[in-house]
Order: structure tokens, then C-alpha cells, then sequence
């Protein structure tokens, strides 16, 4: 549990990248944030397991067992969200008790619909509907305010090596329902869960998918004419029936001029309200007795608020 850090502090004072360390390690480690001397301990290169591909997750640094980063350091995910609720509106994101964080996720809908004409509560229920009132409303009020926290929360996960931190520290809140982490954020660890937890044909409520990006597809034909981003999805064991279901996110950019914003090579988190669709089965062959149930899960975005890099 943790933050994964990229970069340490010697013994001596000098800085070291953790691709460095990794070729010649050497002498204690310490964070190299300002005002933090807390021990740090040296995470090796290993690969991660998707379904069609493996991907090779760079070595990091992370906190020492029973050591704790200064309050004010970046890396002290507990400190961060305590500044972050602090400058956040009330009523978006708020300290509940000591170390415990709520998000509110309805307010973005809330803003969504107050802020823009009323066709757009509509056509807006994938977040992100194209229309000149999208501009107007995207930086007013509690829609910016809201979109600026979550992307704070967000840039923490990214720091971060798994769920377990989060999933200790924050609760979101969707009109009064409490949601736990797990069913909020989802990436190669729990992904499979997805259509589980929401209803094949329904829109969910906002929700963020992080992972590698599988492909970039271009329009099809006249009447798709939009790019799709298409994140890998995970490795999933058959059941005992010998049925592999296999999540695939999908991205659809309504608007090409997102594709500058977006390197192939690069892990993401999206966010936005997603529609599950029809599973789509596929028959077995002679050769296997698998058979696979294809989980298609879908977002249309126009504008960059809905992802930021890991």
C-alpha cells in the first residue's frame, strides 16, 4: 500500500531515478520531497498480465514499512486529501471524521443541469453531449470546482500502487447512496466486476476506469464517423463452465482534436458516466472448449475534463 515514487534521496543528498537504482542499487533510500526524510524501499520491474498482451510496469520507490511521509509531502495520500477537502466546496468533497473523505457524485449532474439549456439534461447523460452551452457551463461554478477535485483525487491514484489507500481513506456519495471505492474506480484488478455491479443498457453513474491503451481505431464508415479508444482488458481466468467474460472498455471521441492529448503508449484514467452494452457471445470451436462473453463498456467524451495520464 503506498505511493509508487519515481525518484529518491541517498545518504549522500544526490537524487537517483528508480531506472537508475534499478541498474546499480546502492545505500538507504530516503523520499526526496521537501521537508520528508522518511525511508523508502526499491519496487523491481515486473510485468503486468492483460488479455491479449503483458505490459511492463517501470520500478518505482515506495515508503518503507512503518515509516510515514511528512504531513505536506505529495506523496502522503491521507495529508493530500486533507488539503484537497479543504480547498474543495463543501458540498463536492468533505473530511467526515479524521482521515475519512467523502466525494459527492451527483454534484456534477446537479451542475450539469442547472448550468446548461434543458435539452442538455437529455442528451447529457454520457457527460460530455457536443453543444456550444458545453463551453458556457464547463467553467462556472460548482461544475469547476468539482471537476478540479476529482481530478486531484485522481492524480492521487495515479501516484498510488493500488486501491487500498483510497479505498481506506475516501467514500463517494451518489444522491445519498454510499459507494465504496471499489465500485467507483475500476482497472486491471477489478475491471471484471463491472457489469456486475451495473446493469447491461443502463447509463452508471460518473465512474472512472483506468488502463492501457489497447488501440486507436478510426472512423468506420459515414455514420460512425468518430475515433475510438479502446483500454486492454485484463487477464481473466475461465469459470467452471469455461466461460472467459471479457470487459472491454471503449472511449468514443466525438471530437478529433482530443487525439493530441492522447499517446498510445500511456496509461490513463477515464472518467464519465458509461453505458454497458449487449454482451456478445462467441460460439466455441473444435479446438477449445472455452467460450468467451465480450463485455463492451462505452463513453462518448468531446473534451479532455474526462481523462488525465497516469
Amino acid at each position: 500500500m503506498g505511493s509508487k515514487i519515481p525518484e529518491a534521496r541517498l545518504g549522500s543528498g544526490n537524487r537517483v531515478a528508480a531506472t537508475d537504482y534499478e541498474n546499480k542499487p546502492y545505500g538507504a533510500l530516503f523520499c526526496a520531497s521537501p521537508s520528508c526524510s522518511a525511508q523508502l524501499s526499491f519496487v523491481k520491474r515486473h510485468d503486468r498480465k492483460y488479455a491479449t498482451k503483458t505490459v511492463e510496469i517501470a520500478p518505482c520507490f515506495r515508503l518503507k514499512r512503518n515509516e510515514e511521509h511528512s504531513a505536506k509531502c505529495k506523496y502522503n495520500i491521507g495529508g493530500q486529501l486533507n488539503i484537497i477537502a479543504k480547498s474543495s466546496d463543501s458540498a463536492v468533497f468533505s473530511a467526515i471524521e479524521k482521515s475519512k473523505y467523502e466525494f459527492r457524485l451527483h454534484i456534477l449532474l446537479k451542475a450539469l443541469w442547472e448550468m446548461s439549456k434543458p435539452e442538455i439534461e437529455n442528451k447529457g447523460k454520457t457527460w460530455g453531449s457536443s453543444g456550444e452551452s458545453d463551453k458556457k457551463y464547463s467553467n462556472k461554478g460548482k461544475l469547476t470546482n468539482y471537476l478540479k477535485t476529482l481530478k486531484q483525487i485522481l492524480q492521487l491514484r495515479a501516484l498510488c500502487e493500488d486501491n487500498k489507500e483510497l479505498k481506506s481513506l475516501v467514500t463517494l456519495n451518489y444522491r445519498g447512496k454510499k459507494v465504496s471505492w471499489e465500485r467507483f474506480y475500476f482497472d486491471h484488478e477489478n475491471l471484471h466486476n463491472f457489469v456486475k455491479h451495473y446493469k447491461v443498457g443502463e447509463y452508471t453513474m460518473p465512474l472512472a476506469i483506468s488502463g492501457h491503451i489497447h488501440e486507436l481505431r478510426k472512423p468506420t464508415n459515414e455514420k460512425f464517423p468518430f475515433h475510438v479508444v479502446e483500454l486492454n482488458s485484463p487477464f481473466v481466468e475461465p469459470d467452471k463452465n469455461g466461460v472467459i467474460k471479457k470487459p472491454i472498455p471503449q472511449i468514443i471521441l466525438k471530437n478529433s482534436s482530443l487525439l493530441k492529448y492522447i499517446d498510445s503508449s500511456k496509461e490513463y484514467i477515464f472518467f464519465g458516466r458509461w453505458k454497458p452494452r449487449e454482451r456478445k457471445r462467441s460460439g466455441r470451436n473444435e479446438n477449445s472448449k472455452t467460450q468467451w462473453v465480450f463485455e463492451n463498456i462505452e463513453m462518448y467524451i468531446d473534451n479532455k475534463d474526462h481523462f488525465i495520464e497516469c
